[in-house]
């Protein structure tokens, strides 16, 4: 009989209930089979019946639909309508009856507002957008050449509050709906379709902390997923958290396909804590310890963001660090010089490390942040790629319209 993986309330699941790190093998010291957790199973899942699909992606337009009792056809040509032709008018639905269309329009075919945009030379666009109490936030559209990125919000703020991050320095607002979600992703979809592209990457990675709104955020991946649904395929969504041990197991357990993103940004927690002085923040090695879990669990690759602020995390040394603590897993780093942040880069009281830092970390640091120069990417790179470290760097799309990472402020510029 095949073993099973083992389940647990992951969110509610205590530290004695899992091995300290030192008594795990590490990547390439692989535990005799018995001793390690069975990888989740990446057998597609039973896509969900339209009317299931309707209900979790919009409970408004669901419970409208449950008065007017109709057959599970019209549920099909309404998911048809929805995903395959998104922001079209239910007028539009000649499927339908009309009376069954002038239901549909008072509900709308999204839940999202636009509005405005800014569109930098590239091509690369960035959407106001509102829920129903008119709360602005931001998604990102990311042309190339055949083809397009969606950057989407699970939050509208964030309550992690990194010291160099616009959206850091909201606080939260609120958590999105699944709704609001997956409508950026449509709104993206159509931007794409205008200028003969093909929306094939999808990365949380805009405004929020997507495993602090987790529930939300893995509503809307089975519904953008589902062949039902915007049919993305799973290896093509990225997550990016700023390391939630709880919920980056959960999202293990939960979509195995799904790419993990590691904002990481120090090599050590004296710095980190800095640069992440929040409540949300984990000790490095408790966050790697879940992201090898991850690994165990998924097979899938480790993309650790590190975003490089000059004379603060960006010396050879830093970078001999980090390769340190990645040596001998499978993962990619992707360096991000700091994008500039109006009202960020001067700090209100003298930038330190917020413990008593140990010789390995003592730094002077400047009082204001400002992006690395060439030379130092350079080195920081080639100390990661000296340790055999897959390391690119990431060149950065919208600077200009404040649409790159870290910049997304819900238009309250």
């Amino acid at each position: 009989m095949t073993k099973q993986p083992r389940r647990s309330n992951v969110v509610g699941e205590s530290r004695a209930s899992r091995k300290p790190r030192d008594q795990r093998a590490s990547r390439g010291q692989r535990e005799p089979r018995g001793q390690r957790e069975p990888r989740v199973s990446s057998k597609p899942r039973i896509p969900l019946t339209p009317q299931a699909l309707i209900s979790l992606y919009r409970p408004d337009l669901a419970e409208t639909l449950a008065e007017e009792d109709l057959p599970s056809f019209r549920y099909s040509q309404i998911c048809e309508h929805l995903f395959s032709r998104p922001l079209r008018p239910f007028s539009e639905a000649t499927a339908l009856p009309g009376s069954l269309r002038d239901v549909l329009d008072t509900s709308g075919v999204s839940v999202l507002k636009q509005n405005g945009e800014q569109r930098a030379p590239d091509g690369t666009t960035k959407f106001l957008l509102a829920g129903s109490d008119g709360v602005g936030f931001e998604a990102v559209f990311m042309p190339y050449k055949s083809r397009a990125t969606a950057c989407i919000s699970s939050q509208i703020g964030c309550p992690v509050g990194c010291t160099f991050c616009a959206t850091g320095a909201m606080g939260l607002k609120r958590n999105l709906s699944a709704a609001e979600i997956v409508d950026q992703v449509r709104t993206t979809q159509v931007r794409a379709a205008e200028e003969g592209l093909r929306l094939t990457n999808l990365v949380y990675m805009g405004m929020g902390e997507p495993l602090l709104n987790l529930r939300a955020v893995l509503d809307s991946v089975r519904i953008i997923s589902d062949p039902h649904g915007l049919g993305m395929a799973h290896r093509s969504i990225s997550i990016s958290t700023v390391g939630i041990p709880a919920g980056i197991r959960a999202l293990a357990r939960s979509e195995p396909q799904v790419n993990l993103a590691l904002s990481l940004h120090a090599a050590d927690d004296n710095i980190r804590a800095t640069l992440i002085p929040g409540t949300f923040r984990h000790p490095i090695a408790e966050v790697l310890d879940a992201a090898w879990q991850h690994f165990d669990l998924t097979g899938r690759k480790l993309l650790v963001e590190y975003v490089l602020l000059g004379d603060i995390n960006d010396s050879p040394n830093d970078g001999r660090r980090l390769a340190a603590l990645l040596r001998g897993h499978v993962v990619a780093v992707n360096l991000i010089p700091w994008n500039p942040v109006p009202g960020l880069g001067r700090q209100e009281r003298p930038f330190r490390p917020s413990k008593t830092p140990t010789p390995q970390s003592s730094f002077r640091a400047p009082s204001l942040f400002r992006a690395p120069s060439p030379m130092a990417v350079a080195a920081f790179r080639q100390a990661l790629l000296d340790a055999h470290i897959e390391t690119v760097v990431r060149q950065s799309k919208g600077g200009g319209i404040g649409a790159a990472c870290g910049q997304l402020a819900g238009g309250q510029r």
